[in-house]
């Protein structure tokens, strides 16, 4: 009989220790995902937050590049045009830019 009891108390001890063991194990799983899901989640999220920046500075080179461009061929333009002399396109283009940068600044 004494044998018997022990056994029986063992039994209840040991289910008590699983259940226990079973939900700090699935705590912390449970945490461990969601650390891992929210490490990639921002992970995906600064890699397309590059990839848009690397488009725009791209985008950004080109304009700036092609506003180079036009403007030169506007002056070689107004030079032709006017035959004054190389500087006066080159004036004229200069103070028309400016006054733009300027009603842009004063938005």
């Amino acid at each position: 009989m004494a044998l018997a009891k022990k056994t029986k108390v063992k039994k209840e001890e040991d289910a008590t220790f699983d259940w226990h063991e079973t939900f700090s194990g699935l705590g912390v799983s449970f945490f461990k995902n969601f650390a891992d899901s929210l490490a990639d989640k921002i992970k995906h999220r600064i890699q397309e937050m590059v990839v848009a920046l690397q488009r725009g500075l791209v985008g950004t080179f080109l304009v700036v590049v092609g506003t180079i461009f036009a403007l030169i061929s506007l002056v070689v333009f107004i030079n032709e045009m006017l035959l004054m002399g190389n500087g006066v396109g080159y004036a004229i283009v200069g103070v028309f830019s400016i006054l733009i940068g300027l009603l842009i600044i004063k938005k």
